[in-house]
């Protein structure tokens, strides 16, 4: 999430603002894609702890993991969504000026060489044809950006459903007690009782979705590395 985050700082700043981004950013890119998960993480590991929750699969606790984890991880998503929306806000406004300058200037449309903001000093269409220029050549990042987005909001949002389903059934055992009457009954067999269990827990369909998101994001995960 802090790469797809620092992805979309870098692209508004290049569309919006026209700053061709340098060594600095790069380096303070890789500082904190780096350093803000490791001190998140290393708080997760003090306030809530992990633990076999998925067979042989590690996961974050419950306890204290809505604050120690997952609300800086939707507030890092949620930021990401606004900037990059902000970003597509301005590319529409871009194009719409466009149509109405009259200009007939014959200016390249390549990126400027320079690393200061050139906003203000050029003309509707020629704001358009640098941003269709980056476009052009970020469209690969802008595109794993947003399934990173929403993949991490689709698992964040399930989890933290199965977390508070879990807490509730240790809080108030009494809800799972048709299902253990009916273990008892027939002897262990769980697929005689699986109709009696979908009320205590996320339905099927929606856990292997997001199992399967899971395993396909360290791919894009790789992949925006690489175009940062």
């Amino acid at each position: 999430m802090m790469w797809v985050f620092l992805r979309a700082i870098a692209l508004h700043l290049q569309i919006c603002w026209q700053l061709v981004l340098g060594k600095t950013f790069m380096w303070g890119s890789i500082a904190a894609g780096w350093g803000i998960p490791a001190v998140a993480l290393t708080i997760a590991l003090v306030f809530s702890g992990v633990s076999f929750r998925f067979g042989d699969t590690c996961h974050i606790n419950h306890k204290n993991s809505l604050a120690s984890f997952w609300i800086p991880l939707l507030v890092f998503a949620a930021v990401t969504v606004i900037i990059q929306f902000a970003t597509f806000g301005y590319c529409i406004k871009v194009y719409l000026a466009s149509l109405q300058d009259d200009s007939t200037t014959t200016n390249s449309s390549g990126l400027p060489s320079y690393t200061n903001s050139i906003r203000g000093t050029i003309s509707p269409r020629q704001a358009y044809r640098r941003v269709r220029r980056v476009l052009e050549l970020q469209w690969r990042g802008i595109t794993i950006v947003l399934i990173i987005i929403a993949d991490v909001i689709f698992f964040a949002v399930v989890f933290v459903f199965l977390d508070d389903i879990e807490t509730n059934l240790v809080k108030d055992p009494t809800k799972g007690e048709k299902w253990i009457l009916c273990l008892i009954d027939t002897q262990g067999d769980k697929n005689q009782c699986l109709s009696l269990a979908k009320s205590l827990v996320v339905n099927e369909a929606t856990v292997m979705a997001v199992l399967l998101l899971l395993s396909v994001r360290f791919h894009f995960v790789q992949e925006i590395r690489i175009i940062c």
